[in-house]
């Protein structure tokens, strides 16, 4: 590991606020930092007016050092672009970088731009976190083209990759999502919430929005609770004025589900580990702005079975026909995600067994530490192979 201990990485992440690819990115460097590199994080100079800095707040958090003088646009804006190309260049030089790791299309097209013919090379490795690898865009063409390595999530992600744009198998490194390990015992929320110990609760996380499918959560929850009226659902999340009153009261209202339904909001740190603590069961329909499904591994953690439909990387995550699979992705219908809920809420045998399969999943094939040990290998690789070839 000789060459990933003694190189200067930088991460870019191209946004200021808190989305989906935000937390595995900054797990990822900070899960480095621990193992004793030095590794350190650009801090998205430009903020929308009124806009908070999220990413900041985290650095803090995780205790990440950082770097600014990077505007990091999400969007393409040219007049940006040339002026970071060129502070990141200088940055590279200066810095005596070797490694800069990009996690969305913005900073790699920029970390691409900057590197171009240094005297000394600078390794480019890009993340992935969709379940589809990108297109065969102009601009990503010109990026993959640059590219040194590649973070793929799954292994279907991995080979598309290497067919789409040309890397070589070894250029790609298949990273399943990770998650924290999760403290079991402690406090949960049922008694706030006025449950009882036969209530036998099933929680969504999600942001309210159309095209989130809550049409279909309410079919499922109606199904559920007529064929088992002590099942309950929480909806961890929130939206606009507007999308809460369209997309959740009205359909509850109608339905009858008001004494089937919680609505505490959205639930953060601690308070949303005791949210999960409360669950019997999750649900998960539409991958959000993270496609790697964050709040499916984050219920596994807590030993909570999940349902969800097959969309995205959903069907990977659970292990299909492995003994940690965890969960199961059936087809996108009230009538196969309700049965697949009400099979897991009426047995407490069965509920448990899957429970600690998610349990064991998320600690044998989602840890940290040893996709941090897996990805300092991978840099140590790509750094090899440019003093081979400088």
């Amino acid at each position: 590991m000789t060459f990933a201990r003694s190189a200067r990485i930088l991460h870019l992440f191209a946004n200021y606020k808190w989305t989906g690819p935000a937390d595995p990115a900054i797990r990822a460097a900070a899960r480095l930092r621990e193992r004793g590199l030095d590794v350190v994080f650009a801090q998205a100079g430009f903020v929308h007016q009124g806009g908070e800095h999220w990413m900041a707040e985290q650095f803090e958090r995780w205790r990440l050092p950082v770097v600014t003088g990077l505007e990091l646009r999400k969007h393409f804006h040219v007049r940006s672009l040339l002026r970071d190309t060129a502070t990141l260049r200088a940055m590279l030089v200066r810095d005596h970088i070797d490694l800069v790791h990009c996690h969305l299309p913005a900073d790699h097209l920029l970390a691409t731009l900057a590197c171009r013919r240094l005297a000394r090379p600078v390794v480019v490795v890009r993340s992935l976190y969709d379940p589809d690898p990108p297109a065969r865009g102009l601009r990503e063409r010109f990026a993959f083209a640059r590219t040194h390595g590649v973070i793929a999530p799954t292994r279907s992600v991995g080979a598309a990759l290497t067919a789409r744009h040309g890397l070589d198998r070894a250029q790609v490194l298949v990273q399943e999502p990770v998650t924290e390990p999760r403290l079991q015992d402690g406090q949960d929320l049922r008694h706030e919430w006025g449950l009882l110990p036969h209530h036998r609760l099933v929680g969504i996380t999600a942001r309210v929005q159309p095209h989130r499918r809550f049409e279909l959560l309410w079919a499922v929850a109606k199904l559920v609770t007529t064929a088992m009226p002590d099942a309950r659902f929480v909806l961890l999340g929130r939206g606009n004025e507007q999308d809460m009153a369209s997309l959740v009261l009205e359909p509850v209202r109608r339905l009858g589900l008001y004494e089937h339904v919680l609505l505490p909001g959205y639930q953060k740190a601690e308070r949303y580990d005791c949210a999960l603590r409360s669950l019997d069961a999750f649900l998960f329909l539409v991958p959000g702005s993270d496609g790697t499904c964050r709040a499916v591994r984050d219920a596994m953690a807590f030993a909570v079975p999940v349902v969800s439909t097959q969309r995205g990387i959903l069907k990977e995550l659970f292990a299909v026909g492995s003994a940690n699979a965890g969960g199961v992705a059936v087809a996108e219908t009230a009538e196969a995600l309700a049965e697949a809920l009400l099979q897991w809420l009426r047995d407490d045998d069965l509920r448990s067994r899957v429970a600690m399969a998610a349990l064991r999943r998320t600690r044998d094939e989602m840890d940290p530490v040893l996709a941090a040990h897996r990805l300092e290998a991978f840099y140590a690789q790509l750094l090899s192979q440019r003093e081979v070839g400088s």
